[in-house]
């Protein structure tokens, strides 16, 4: 675990951020980057001694005299909505990121942790998917493909100017505090709007528990020859859909839905306009994850020794649902 360092950390008041400036902050100095619209939600974070710069990441001159003693970035920061339009995407998840790199190019970062994800893997339905895998031409969204752009700078930056980076890829990430990406398929559920399982219910899925990407991040951090490289961060088992929906139903206390949707109807369904209804608002881009079987490699990551916390999602993820509440 890393001690005696100054942090500094880009979206802090997110989900997984929250968590990770935490831990960090127990034996750290941690600097959170924040924008002057997301103020109102930095109260947890300065009540645990983490500092706030005020400032957004595509105006430079807001941050770059924080970076001066700055020994370690991690940048989580990002528009993390799948049915955004790709410019918009664009803007906030790789012009930023690029942004940030000119700046850390001049001065002493030991190491720049890029948070992007595992389903840059795109429409990849190869099981135990690794991180050699070579990026795909097409996306289930917009916003893979932003992510997928973004490490491409991360990787030019390192190979061009050396510049000392990791990318961690995390899979879905459940947990405790979350209320977006996988907690809008519990409501969905919870709701009872998921009234048929989309696909035939045989694709996986693959999770990972919030407390294992945030100490993940933080132990590669620390590692020695890991500039450059690409790790997936997932827990061992990955989980067929029919199976996840089952067991969030049994945890909610409600019944399973009974009937299946094959792949192709789904998508014909998704693209109807308004289709979002049929499924209780939910977009077609999130259906996509019902609908798709991907599942990724670990071995990287436990090669370098990192253990576990929670290698299966069923035990964390009942405890969750036991007290979930919209």
């Amino acid at each position: 675990m890393l001690s005696g360092k100054r942090i500094f950390i880009t979206g802090a008041t997110g989900f997984i951020g929250s968590k990770l400036s935490g831990k960090l902050v127990e034996k750290n100095q941690v600097y959170a980057l924040v924008r002057p619209e997301s103020l109102v939600k930095t109260d947890d974070l300065r009540q645990q001694g983490i500092k706030i710069v005020t400032g957004d990441l595509l105006d430079v001159e807001s941050y770059a005299a924080a970076l001066d003693e700055m020994d370690y970035v991690f940048h989580l920061a990002a528009l993390f909505k799948t049915e955004a339009p790709k410019l918009k995407l664009y803007r906030h998840n790789v012009f930023a990121v690029e942004k940030l790199l000119e700046v850390c190019r001049g001065k002493n970062i030991k190491k720049i942790i890029f948070f992007s994800t595992a389903y840059v893997a795109g429409r990849n339905e190869k099981e135990g998917i690794t991180e050699d895998e070579p990026l795909p031409e097409r996306f289930k969204n917009w916003y893979e493909w932003s992510k997928a752009e973004a490490e491409k700078r991360v990787l030019y930056f390192y190979k061009k100017y050396n510049l000392p980076v990791i990318i961690v890829r995390p899979v879905i990430v459940y947990g405790h505090g979350s209320f977006y990406g996988f907690y809008d398929a519990i409501r969905l559920i919870y709701k009872k709007k998921l009234w048929a399982v989309p696909g035939d219910g045989k694709n996986t899925i693959h999770l990972v528990h919030v407390d294992d990407v945030v100490n993940a991040a933080a132990y590669l951090a620390q590692s020695e020859n890991t500039s450059g490289e690409v790790f997936h961060i997932a827990d061992d088992y990955p989980v067929a859909c029919d199976e996840l929906i089952a067991m969030i139903c049994s945890g909610l206390g409600i019944k399973p839905p009974r009937f299946k949707i094959p792949r192709a109807i789904v998508k014909i369904i998704g693209a109807l306009p308004g289709s979002k209804y049929i499924f209780g608002g939910a977009s077609k881009e999130l259906l996509d994850y019902f609908l798709y079987s991907q599942s990724y490699s670990n071995g990287k990551l436990k090669s370098r020794g990192f253990v576990f916390k929670n290698p299966s999602a069923h035990q964390p993820l009942m405890r969750i649902l036991k007290n979930f509440r919209l």
